[in-house]
């Protein structure tokens, strides 16, 4: 049985801490601290306590950034990751972004047809019920898959359906808050991970 990889979106795919950080307070008119917009991340982001956010229309929001998120570029390295890894596992993304926006930043990086689904914020806001989703849909065990993720609250989320999550540090959180949810590995670099899914 071929194993999968599920990936989050931002911050590992693409670093977009200060795209959104600066989008969100364009959106909002709230000024939100480096440490206050990490914070949101480490529970499941749609949970988070910042009051001063809790009347944001997300999906509004989302339809604000499309035309600039779904044209970022992506790095060259990271596309050469992808297209490697696409060779001997099933992939995935799985995140608490549009599913639109992030669909169509991969078909305009030409990267859209090597992802056999993406599951953004719009069939649940829970990435515990997107996981069992693509587990049922797709007949996989968690066991054979792997959750590469850039934040506490993702692996927690990972943690309740048994998946092994991969943590990077050079997203959204650091090492520390990452050891936090006791992730299989955390690793700082691509190669490091590639070398880590190869062994």
């Amino acid at each position: 049985m071929r194993k999968a990889i599920i990936f989050d979106f931002d911050g590992v795919i693409h670093n977009t801490f200060d795209f959104h950080r600066a989008k969100v307070k364009e959106f909002t008119g709230v000024a939100l601290s480096e440490s206050e917009y990490r914070d949101i991340h480490n529970g499941n982001f749609f949970a988070h306590k910042i009051d001063r956010l809790k009347d944001v229309d997300w999906p509004a929001y989302g339809g604000f950034i499309y035309h600039d998120i779904s044209n970022l570029k992506i790095e060259g390295e990271m596309e050469k990751a992808l297209l490697r890894l696409s060779k001997k596992f099933d992939l995935f993304i799985v995140s608490s972004g549009g599913t639109k926006n992030i669909s169509d930043y991969l078909k305009n990086n030409n990267v859209a047809e090597i992802f056999k689904e993406v599951l953004g914020s719009e069939p649940h806001k829970s990435k515990i019920d997107k996981f069992k989703f693509i587990f049922s849909k797709y007949k996989l065990d968690p066991n054979d898959c792997i959750f590469i993720t850039d934040t506490l609250g993702d692996i927690l989320e990972a943690n309740v359906v048994n998946i092994k999550t991969l943590a990077v540090d050079f997203g959204y959180h650091g090492r520390e808050m990452l050891r936090k949810g006791n992730p299989f590995k955390i690793v700082s670099s691509l190669s490091e991970l590639l070398k880590i899914i190869d062994e």
